[in-house]
């Protein structure tokens, strides 16, 4: 009954930070107090892989995130490695066992410190792929402050299953929702415009349609490529697409650009945090056809 409950949550939920916020509640229910979800979309063409839309949601504490974000160790976080190449499930005692061996690099010694040193000596890591086409993602969760590996793994043995498919759902759910950081927001006309071109009008026609002249129109395009970091306006398209800022839903609308939110590692009530492009899981070259394909 309790799983029906949360798939109804998550299936209604209509932004990223309401799913978030019953995921981390539901989790803590279950024993695992903190997580950190992790993704990185990838567009690929014959000619050219786009990292984009990299997305981190943390309920772990603000100052851990912080202090991991100013040593620019966020990509080292425990079981990041195991995340980038891995689906399924592994505990942190894969990381122990690598880091007695001396087969732990540098960089991921230097934020397993930082997790130590704040008192998250336990955890497991949830590889979920590629269930979402295009999208690499993975969680990082752990018990209470101080809770050893031993102990986690007993509610894991009790709540694991439940805790990687309360997972996967919220992963595929949350692809299907806004989430943007607020710099790459775009204004409701931005979205109009963009929307317009995308189905085939002119500039004129959107002019007339949307009762402005067309250097307005013109501006308000321009100012959408710059937000989405586009060369072209047929690249603004694409992005806007893939990030799920145009042609949404009734509902399912994103804030207004120049609404408030904080800004930064998003922790505690965990709204979402745009990292940089890249900045996640690994990818290879674009597959394909030779030069003569």
């Amino acid at each position: 009954m309790e799983m029906l409950k949360d798939t109804e949550a998550i299936l209604a939920a209509r932004s990223a930070q309401a799913l978030w916020q019953h995921y981390c509640a539901r989790l803590a229910e279950l024993g695992f107090a903190h997580v950190c979800y992790r993704s990185v979309r990838a567009l690929t063409s014959c000619c050219n892989r786009i990292l984009d839309d990299g997305l981190l949601l943390s309920s772990y504490p603000p100052h851990l995130m912080q202090e991991l974000a100013a040593q620019d160790l966020l990509a080292s976080a425990p079981m990041y490695s195991w995340l980038a190449q891995n689906s399924g499930w592994e505990s942190w005692a894969w990381m122990q066992r690598r880091r007695l061996a001396g087969r732990l690099p540098a960089q991921e010694q230097a934020a397993a410190d930082i997790f130590m040193r704040h008192g998250h000596v336990s955890g497991y890591a949830i590889g979920l792929g590629n269930e979402v086409d295009h999208i690499r993602a993975g969680l990082i969760l752990g018990g209470a402050i101080g809770m050893r590996q031993d102990q986690l793994d007993q509610l894991w043995a009790s709540h694991g299953r439940v805790v990687v498919a309360l997972s996967g759902l919220m992963h595929l759910r949350i692809s299907t929702l806004p989430q943007a950081p607020r710099e790459c927001m775009l204004t409701l006309r931005q979205r109009e415009v963009l929307e317009c071109i995308a189905v085939g009008h002119t500039t004129q026609e959107i002019a007339a349609i949307l009762a402005l002249r067309p250097a307005t129109v013109e501006k308000h395009l321009r100012l959408a490529r710059k937000a989405l970091g586009a060369k072209t306006t047929a690249q603004a398209i694409l992005l806007a697409a893939s990030r799920k800022l145009i042609f949404l839903p009734t509902g399912a609308h994103p804030p207004p650009a120049g609404e408030t939110r904080s800004a930064g590692v998003e922790t505690g009530q965990a709204q979402p945090w745009g990292a940089r492009p890249g900045a996640a899981f690994t990818e290879g070259p674009p597959s394909g056809p030779g030069p003569d394909g």
